[in-house]
C-alpha cells in the first residue's frame, strides 16, 4: 500500500472525528459563572409540596441566573436546609431542555443542575452549538464555575473547513 500526502493528510483531518467517537471535552459558557447569584424562575404554574421541599414548576419555564438561562416545560426544585433556612439543592428539568450560557447553548430532554457545586449533567440526544460549530451525544457534563464540560455517547460533528 502506498502511503501518500493525500492519504496522510486525510488521517490527520479524521482523528479528531476518531476520538470524539469516545467523548470529548468542550468549553461552555466561558467560566466564571456565580452560582450564589440569585435563581429567578417563571412558569405557567407552580405546586409546593411543604413535607417534601419541593416545588413544581410546568409549561414554559424559564430559569435565570447571573449568566445562565434555562427553558423546559417542567423543573422540580429540591431544597435543602443550611443553617436553619432553606436554600435551592438542584433544579431537574425535562422536556425539551435548552441551556443558554454565554455565547453556547445546549439543548436536550433532561437536565440536573446541583447549585453548590455549579454542575449541570444534561442527557438524552444533546446537541451542543458553539457559534458556527456544533457537537451531538448523549450526555454533557458542565462545571459552570471553569467553564470545562464533557460530551460523551457516541459523539458526532461536523468540522468546519475554512476556504
Amino acid at each position: 500500500m502506498k502511503i501518500t500526502a493525500l492519504s496522510t493528510l486525510a488521517f490527520a483531518l479524521l482523528m479528531p472525528v476518531i476520538a470524539l467517537a469516545q467523548g470529548t471535552s468542550v468549553g461552555f459558557g466561558g467560566g466564571g459563572h456565580d452560582t450564589d447569584a440569585q435563581v429567578e424562575i417563571a412558569a405557567d404554574s407552580l405546586s409546593i409540596d411543604q413535607a417534601t421541599g419541593r416545588a413544581t414548576l410546568l409549561g414554559n419555564v424559564l430559569v435565570a441566573q447571573d449568566t445562565l438561562r434555562l427553558t423546559a416545560d417542567e423543573v422540580i426544585v429540591d431544597y435543602a436546609d443550611q443553617d436553619g433556612r432553606r436554600t435551592i439543592q438542584s433544579l431537574s428539568a425535562a422536556g425539551d431542555v435548552l441551556i443558554v450560557a454565554g455565547p453556547d447553548a445546549a439543548e436536550g430532554q433532561t437536565a440536573v443542575y446541583t447549585i453548590g457545586s455549579g454542575e449541570i449533567v444534561m442527557t438524552g440526544s444533546v446537541l451542543l452549538t458553539q457559534g458556527d460549530n456544533a457537537l451531538a451525544g448523549e450526555r454533557l457534563v458542565v462545571n459552570l464555575a471553569s467553564g470545562a464540560g464533557t460530551v460523551s455517547g457516541r459523539v458526532r460533528t461536523v468540522l468546519q473547513v475554512s476556504e
